[in-house]
């Protein structure tokens, strides 16, 4: 079982406005096929992809108000990023997407307000025990199969120190509680070197967005429909 992460918005339960962290796991079915969607979602929108990733200057005080330079660089294409797509994009994205069926979506929903000043201490803590929780409600249900599985996330998103931890205590957590029987490795990518990663970033990053704004209920009910979006974990209960 092939499975990756990543992840939109912060841990923080003191900023207004910021009432949810979103985590997205991408489970490949076929992640041969899964690649090659990607490349032709990427060819077949190369230009609009460029001109979304330019900096975004104010009208009136000729300051920048959103930076570029995320998905491209030196004129080339690096990476998917899914908070430089406009809404244009974004559903040009889920029409593509909905359409294949060489993956599975799962989300956890991390309610921020909900979360203690010591739980919020260790962001990492958070991140690993929502994961944890997850997958073994997932494995448990019978969304996920019970098999050896390939956790693959964003290098970026987690501390050198921490990136050792999350591969033990899933297979110590997981294994003692008689939830799974698999083996669990996890590895970290530059997310520019792993395009199902980066799937996973435009996940989250759209389900973000359709919580700040509620903007995507539509297209999230088609991925249901196609049996693409299979759950939402909420943090907590």
């Amino acid at each position: 079982m092939n499975l990756y992460i990543d992840e939109s918005g912060s841990i923080n339960n003191h900023i207004r406005n910021n009432k949810f962290f979103i985590i997205s796991i991408i489970h490949a079915t076929d992640k041969d096929a899964l690649k090659r969607a990607y490349k032709r979602f990427v060819s077949s929108n190369y230009d609009k992809l460029r001109a979304l990733d330019q900096d975004k200057i104010h009208p009136k005080t000729g300051k920048i108000i959103k930076t570029g330079s995320k998905m491209f660089s030196n004129d080339k294409f690096n990476e998917l990023k899914g908070s430089q797509f406009d809404r244009d994009m974004k559903l040009r994205f889920i029409h593509f997407f909905s359409q294949k069926t060489s993956f599975e979506v799962y989300y956890i929903k991390i309610a921020n307000e909900k979360l203690t000043d010591r739980f919020c201490e260790n962001t990492a803590r958070i991140f690993n025990y929502t994961v944890r929780l997850a997958l073994g409600y997932f494995i448990q249900k019978g969304f996920l199969p019970d098999e050896n599985c390939s956790l693959q996330l964003d290098e970026r998103n987690e501390k050198t120190e921490s990136r050792y931890f999350l591969e033990n205590y899933l297979n110590t957590e997981l294994s003692m509680s008689c939830t799974a029987s698999g083996i669990f490795d996890v590895s970290y990518f530059d997310s520019s070197n792993n395009s199902l990663i980066q799937i996973a970033d435009v996940f989250a990053n759209l389900y973000y967005s359709h919580l700040q704004t509620g903007a995507y209920e539509e297209e999230f009910q088609k991925l249901k429909e196609a049996g693409i979006l299979k759950f939402i974990f909420e943090f907590p209960k």
